[in-house]
């Protein structure tokens, strides 16, 4: 082989910067692993808590007024970063906001799952007697959501602790499955169910007698549903966002309108 001036320069700058590049890849993945790890931890305990002791005065914060004050501050304080990232090109570390709302957003979406009073959680919230953190604000909350999610898919990316979860549990796998090609239509079937579940709630049908438990204690079954979900997550990338949420089906929707125009 031909060398030419600054060869050997030039190849141990490729072997420095891809050395620097695999230390830059395995820092990234110890952040992770220890992101994920202490928001599973977390996650746990409070579902334990929730279960055994839901009286407990560690989670009565969860349902105060305060902390949904803080939690509508912090939504309306993504919409002002992502302007200030448009306007000035001042951008704040996407893992600073992942840990931020990841965590203070991780018991307002973990308990429906262990504290609903019907069948389907996240759903029936307005027709429950006592609604948890998320029924009570989940009208703001999921318009935030959608119109955080309208530049960029900024709650998706950056914010939605469920996609940070998925996204920290890659790191423990090293193999991946594709899903077939007849479930690229789950999510939009998930989202019309949701749909059509809630309007049972605002007009009354007597198909929602059908989901009403009358007490707490299905969350057995929606628990097991949700560690399904949860483990497949490490296996297909992102499998809760892809066949499920409803948030990203829209926008993906959303998205769809655009390119047709």
């Amino acid at each position: 082989m031909k060398k030419y001036p600054g060869h050997g320069i030039l190849e141990r700058a490729k072997r420095r910067f891809s050395g620097e590049a695999d230390e830059m890849g395995i820092g990234r993945e110890q952040k992770q692993l220890t992101r994920f790890a202490i928001f599973f931890l977390t996650g746990a305990a409070l579902s334990v808590m929730l279960v055994a002791e839901p009286g407990h005065p560690w989670l009565r914060f969860f349902w105060s007024g305060t902390f949904a004050s803080i939690l509508k501050i912090l939504l309306g304080a993504a919409a002002v970063l992502w302007i200030l990232k448009k306007v000035s090109g001042v951008n704040v570390p996407r893992g600073i906001l992942k840990w931020v709302y990841g965590f203070l957003f991780l018991p307002v979406v973990l308990f429906p799952v262990f504290r609903c009073y019907f069948k389907v959680p996240y759903v029936f919230c307005r027709a429950c007697p006592s609604p948890c953190p998320w029924g009570v604000s989940r009208s703001f909350f999921f318009s935030g959501f959608l119109v955080l999610n309208f530049p960029d898919r900024f709650w998706c990316s950056s914010l939605c602790p469920f996609g940070t979860l998925q996204e920290d549990s890659l790191s423990f796998s090293k193999r991946f499955f594709r899903l077939p090609t007849w479930t690229a239509g789950m999510a939009y079937i998930v989202l019309f169910a949701v749909l059509g579940l809630y309007l049972t709630t605002l007009f009354d049908w007597p198909w929602l007698n059908f989901f009403d438990v009358g007490h707490y204690a299905f969350f057995k079954v929606t628990a097991v549903g949700a560690l399904l979900i949860f483990a497949a997550g490490f296996f297909v990338p992102k499998f809760w966002c892809r066949c499920f949420c409803p948030v990203g089906t829209i926008d993906l929707l959303i998205a769809s309108f655009r390119k047709a125009k």
